[in-house]
């Protein structure tokens, strides 16, 4: 017979995988503000489809 997985288990689960979730998207949110942070801006069109 299967054992039941106790609540507390399911909740630390819960909390261990929020906790993983958040910091991964921390860390990349703080990863492309650096790399647009150093972008320099382009005072150029974005298309340029020759003249017509």
């Amino acid at each position: 017979m299967r054992k039941e997985i106790p609540v507390i288990k399911v909740i630390a689960a819960c909390v261990i995988g929020a906790a993983l979730a958040g910091g991964a998207t921390v860390v990349a949110t703080n990863l492309a503000t650096e790399s647009t942070a150093t972008a320099e801006p382009v005072n150029e069109t974005l298309y340029n489809y020759g003249d017509r």
